[in-house]
């Protein structure tokens, strides 16, 4: 069950309809934005990993004296969060100099995401497990004393500094992963709102799931040409070959096309990108991973390549722009929530036969009130994810969206998906007069999408595709 409340001080009764409230499940609380405070049943025992996940209002939690298991990461990307309480009695936890300790000392559970300055790692401490995933440090340091890890330069590593493990959320600028770093951690840079750029060295060999996911300032991810496991075009993260992309920089803005070499979309490899308004799937994808695209708000457009099989769990969810997606004639399987949480979304089109259904692929999409299949093809009932179902022509019915971007100080470049022919680009300085014109020259196809460089003019001009 997920809280869907008011916000403000939020409390958990001892029980519900005569039963005991006893645990907090794994995103009970997800971005719950109006919950300041948050005071947990003297019933419950349990707190589930991740319980509480980007509350960025959230300032308290009140932890009981009954909770006797706490899960990796309960406060997660809490940005807010100053405070937790806990009853000194309590013999599993504790809490000390503001942060979240198993009774030894050893377990580092959770460090408030409000929290900023400077944080120092005592020499009891020989795990911090998720603790600083969304950190609003400037600076993670630890005892020398401490056999576990090492920090330098403000950046928290394993001892040897072969494993980089955790980055201060805050800290701005370029970052350069030291060379004796074999492995990026799971998640180590996650939500890190200060870094720009971020270089990785010859002898990393692993990075991790969501290493870099969601840096809202990040721009730009290079590799050593050396490294013999990863590289970087146009400053996004690929492995060595370019079949996986792994990570797309959250802040790097505008219209993206997938490489030719490219099969898969890795697991979060464009979460929370703000800045992305259109994708272009190369003909080469087979697979888009895990929150590929997850909470994309600005991508308007998602062009799927003709190849694609796969699309995994919750890998556009909440895409709120996104308005039509045309699904290709080789798609077998959508994950869990694939498509939910987009509620503009309002054309959706099968051009293939019915892909299993893993379940609310396009869940809370309220705008949503009938999907379309093209006419020949089966195993379409009435409904699909409990949506009416009609037959078509074809899916070149939806409409594209235009890309739009500067390419030069006196001319724009205007795009489109080149999987949805028959349309003309059009112009006007008045679209109040109903004048419009073709634009010339006429478009060519790059990189899927039809392309048109147009000479800008003095004054506001108009475009739209007729059809």
């Amino acid at each position: 069950m997920q809280y869907t409340g008011p916000g403000g001080d939020v409390v958990i009764p001892d029980t519900l309809n005569g039963l005991k409230v006893t645990s907090v499940g794994s995103q009970a609380f997800f971005q719950a934005n109006s919950m300041t405070s948050l005071t947990l049943g003297t019933n419950v025992t349990t707190i589930q990993p991740n319980a509480v996940f980007q509350c960025p209002a959230l300032a308290m939690v009140n932890i009981p004296q009954s909770v006797t298991n706490i899960g990796d990461g309960p406060f997660v990307d809490c940005k807010g969060l100053t405070t937790i309480t806990l009853p000194g009695s309590n013999p599993f936890y504790a809490v000390t100099n503001g942060a979240l300790f198993n009774k030894s000392q050893r377990d580092l559970i959770e460090y408030p995401g409000g929290l900023g300055g400077s944080y120092t790692i005592s020499s009891l401490v020989t795990n911090v497990g998720e603790a600083f995933i969304g950190n609003s440090l400037n600076s993670i340091l630890v005892d020398p004393a401490n056999v576990v890890y090492a920090g330098t330069n403000g950046v928290l590593f394993s001892k040897d500094f072969t494993q980089l493990i955790a980055y201060p959320g805050t800290a701005p600028g370029s970052y350069t992963v030291p060379k004796t770093v074999r492995t990026v951690v799971s998640a180590s840079f996650e939500f890190s709102t200060g870094v720009t750029t971020v270089t990785m060295g010859t002898n990393v060999t692993s990075i991790g799931s969501f290493a870099l996911y969601d840096c809202s300032a990040l721009t730009s991810i290079t590799v050593n040409s050396n490294n013999a496991y990863y590289t970087t075009a146009g400053g996004v993260l690929y492995d060595k070959a370019k079949t996986v992309l792994i990570q797309y920089p959250s802040g790097l803005p505008g219209a993206f096309v997938v490489p030719d070499t490219v099969f898969n979309i890795g697991d979060g490899a464009f979460g929370d990108a703000f800045g992305l308004t259109n994708i272009t799937l190369a003909s080469g994808v087979t697979n888009i991973g895990v929150e590929a695209f997850y909470s994309c708000i600005n991508l308007s457009s998602a062009t799927l390549g003709n190849n694609l099989k796969t699309i995994q769990q919750a890998a556009f969810f909440y895409c709120p722009a996104l308005r039509s997606v045309v699904l290709p004639p080789t798609l077998t399987s959508l994950g869990f929530e694939a498509f939910a949480g987009c509620q503009n979304l309002t054309n959706a089109c099968f051009e293939g036969n019915a892909p299993a259904d893993m379940g609310s692929v396009f869940f809370f999409d309220t705008s949503l009130t009938q999907i379309l299949h093209v006419n020949g093809t089966t195993g379409w009932g009435a409904t699909y994810d409990g949506i009416l179902t009609a037959p078509c022509t074809s899916c070149g019915g939806i409409a594209p969206v235009l890309q739009i971007a500067e390419a030069a100080a006196d001319s724009v470049v205007i795009a489109w998906p080149s999987s949805l022919a028959g349309y003309t680009l059009q112009s006007t300085a008045n679209p109040a007069a109903g004048s419009w014109s073709p634009v010339l020259p006429s478009p060519v196809v790059a990189g899927g999408l039809f392309v048109v460089t147009n000479q800008a003019s003095a004054g506001a001009r108009f475009y739209r595709l007729a059809h």
